[in-house]
């Protein structure tokens, strides 16, 4: 009975021994100590995501996509230029259709209600219609700034609109595309060159390449100039591919651009092309701001 007894003790201690070993390796291995007794920092083998801090810019623009997103499902992202310049939510129409197949409501320039949409795209969807309130909108926002009903995010060459209002209509040079206009003099192009471009999960930065004034009553720039083809590579007007096209269209901005940038382009860069319309009624005159994208971020 004894030498069991001892032997149950022997046991029980070595199980003992072996837990304090283990529960001190923990503990030196946790808060480790120099020969000094002070404490050594080690490095976390494994990240510890809930105690990660998180860049106040993203969550800023986390915050600022999902409240728009709840707004309106159509909303794309947001267009900021990092001086201050111009911030504008943009949205999308893909066809005159919701996704759930029923027609949005939207209007004609007069304010009268498309009720057949014949003839009419996903461009038409926004341009007079406020993204926030699906309403009529002529004077307060000028509709709303879209992106081309035909893009996809991963183009090589995103096209956005937007409006410009005259002196009478818009004193401050505030609304929607009008700030713009601070590009057709090279005195405003340094101070403004720099956009941010917000989206779901990626925040794309660009640089202004370009500015120019497409004049819709000059062949010239029609047939060299199609800032509003979202893939280079084929052929608006015919539909067949045409692999020149792009190298001839950079060449033409050369020729046509208001004042050299410096900034250089070429037919693997992606772009973001910003169009408003800048000759009042006639409809004539477009000021076109090419952007060159230079960085993507993930958040």
């Amino acid at each position: 009975m004894k030498k069991k007894t001892k032997q149950i003790l022997i046991l029980t201690l070595t199980i003992v021994t072996l837990i304090l070993g283990a529960l001190l390796a923990y503990l030196i291995h946790s808060n480790p100590v120099d020969p000094n007794g002070d404490p050594i920092v080690l490095p976390s083998i494994l990240p510890n995501k809930e105690n990660e801090a998180v860049d106040p810019k993203y969550a800023e623009y986390r915050e600022l996509f999902d409240s728009n997103k709840q707004i309106n499902e159509d909303y794309v992202g947001e267009l900021i230029f990092d001086s201050g310049l111009l911030q504008e939510s943009f949205v999308q129409a893909k066809s005159c259709f919701k996704k759930d197949g029923t027609m949005y409501t939207f209007y004609n320039e007069d304010g009268s209600l498309v009720t057949d949409p014949t003839g009419y795209t996903g461009y038409d969807v926004y341009i007079w219609t406020y993204w926030k309130t699906g309403e009529y909108d002529y004077n307060d926002h000028g509709g709303s700034v879209f992106l081309d009903y035909r893009n996809e995010l991963a183009d090589q060459n995103l096209i956005v609109y937007g409006h410009h209002f005259s002196e009478w209509n818009d004193p401050t040079r505030s609304k929607a595309f009008t700030p713009l206009e601070v590009f057709l003099k090279e005195e405003g192009y340094a101070e403004n060159a720099n956009v941010t471009v917000v989206l779901e999960h990626e925040i794309r930065h660009y640089v202004v390449a370009a500015v120019y004034e497409f004049d819709s009553t000059d062949d010239y720039y029609w047939d060299n100039c199609q800032y509003w083809r979202f893939d280079y590579a084929y052929d608006d007007y015919t539909g067949t591919a045409d692999a020149t096209y792009h190298q001839r269209y950079l060449d033409a901005l050369k020729k046509v651009r208001l004042y050299d940038t410096g900034v250089e382009l070429t037919t693997e860069d992606k772009t973001l092309t910003l169009q408003t319309c800048i000759s009042g009624f006639t409809g004539q005159l477009y000021e076109i701001v090419v952007l060159k994208q230079t960085d993507v971020e993930t958040y």
